[in-house]
């Protein structure tokens, strides 16, 4: 699942970063300092939380999803993304991010062979996103491919792998490949997915239903064509970026399942990109289960009825997976949704110190933007603060709510 919801499409620019995601605002605390178990492997991450960012919208709020780099969008978008950064930074909210791609959108495509180049002004926009990145010390978990909009100048043409376009498979391995070894090493990126959720998207497991049925959709292909694309991409990506660290999202399989087959990712991935979407959450044993470092790439809510999307809900369930990360050896938990409670996660960056932390979301629905703020000063300063990052905003008093919380995070 990307971090799209039929809510924020209709938001505005800061809705479309803030209805995304939680962003956070944490004190000098690097996740080396913060995850110190030495038996669990971690993912070197600038902290131990984040943002499922996705893609930006326009500047006029409209989502584009992954045709954000073709040069009939990127006038509109790049400010916007420039502004989501900005704002990221000015406030000190999150250190990494996950990013959609969706190669497709920067792919010449030949109707009978596939990939036949690049379009030179879509990978410069690239380009110019890592610089936007680098600028703002923001680091990124890539996502190269998706299939979920078919039809979109960036989704993946699953057809390759039907058996009957073998040049078009073999034409995206060749894709991959120079992409890659363009910017497959480049440090703004510590981590790719090199493709998100495959065996759901692509395979059986998460039982969608078959084109031409609306999205999101599934050719249904089995595990073992699934597989071998995997195997086939991990291999040409390992080759073109040798120092790279590559995985492929999980859905269904490495949370849902309490006998994971670990057969499906253990030859294709350098560290595993867990996906949780659940009203009830529990961290399997992932630490004596999993032999390499595990990130939670994608973490809210139920999909079921929108959950994610529901405060109620959401905020509880990202507090215990944000709270429980560190026993859990997860190396970082990326935020999808709108809400969640500041206390939990106070604890699990500060181990003993005060912080504030900063979380902003934008209802669609309702259009106010809520900002809660612990501070660790007095109600008067923090009322000051307050005031100043509504100016920066330019948001009426209307629009803005701010609760101030007291945190001790002492254990």
């Amino acid at each position: 699942m990307t971090s799209i919801t039929s809510a924020s499409r209709r938001a505005g620019r800061w809705g479309a970063l803030a209805s995304l995601a939680v962003l956070l605002i944490m004190v000098g605390f690097a996740v080396a300092s913060v995850f110190s178990p030495a038996a669990t492997p971690i993912l070197a991450v600038p902290t131990p939380a984040g943002l499922n960012y996705g893609m930006p919208h326009t500047l006029s709020g409209e989502w584009v999803g992954t045709q954000w780099l073709r040069p009939a969008y990127w006038d509109s978008t790049s400010p916007a993304l420039a502004a989501d950064l900005d704002f990221i930074q000015r406030y000190n909210l999150g250190k990494v991010i996950r990013v959609f791609i969706g190669l497709d959108q920067v792919i010449v495509w030949n109707a009978n062979e596939g990939f036949d180049g690049f379009d030179a002004a879509a990978l410069q926009h690239f380009s110019s996103a890592l610089d936007m990145f680098d600028a703002r010390g923001i680091k990124v978990v890539a996502v190269l491919y998706d299939q979920e909009v078919v039809g979109g100048s960036g989704n993946f043409h699953f057809e390759a792998l039907d058996g009957s376009h073998p040049i078009m498979r073999r034409n995206y391995l060749r894709a991959t490949d120079e992409f890659l070894r363009r910017f497959g090493q480049r440090s703004t990126i510590i981590g790719w997915d090199l493709f998100n959720e495959a065996y759901n998207s692509l395979g059986q497991d998460g039982q969608l239903p078959q084109p031409p049925h609306a999205d999101p959709v599934s050719p249904n292909y089995t595990d073992q064509v699934v597989h071998d694309w995997m195997r086939d991409l991990y291999q040409v990506a390992k080759r073109a970026a040798p120092s790279a660290r590559f995985t492929f999202s999980d859905a269904t399989e490495l949370y849902w399942n309490p006998k994971p087959d670990l057969s499906k990712y253990n030859d294709v991935v350098d560290f595993y990109d867990i996906h949780i979407y659940d009203d009830n959450p529990r961290y399997p044993d992932w630490r004596s289960e999993l032999q390499k470092p595990y990130i939670v790439g994608e973490a809210g809510a139920s999909t079921a009825n929108s959950h994610y999307d529901d405060q109620a809900i959401n905020s509880r369930v990202v507090d215990y997976l944000l709270e429980h990360a560190q026993p859990a050896g997860v190396s970082t938990v990326l935020v999808h949704g709108r809400a969640f409670s500041a206390r939990a996660f106070a604890r699990s960056f500060t181990r003993g110190y005060w912080t504030r932390i900063a979380i902003i979301f934008l209802d669609a629905e309702s259009g106010y933007l809520c900002c809660k703020v612990c501070i660790a000063t007095d109600l008067r300063r923090s009322c000051r603060r307050t005031a100043a990052i509504r100016a920066a905003i330019s948001l009426t008093e209307q629009q803005f709510c701010l609760t101030m919380f007291s945190i001790n995070p002492r254990p």
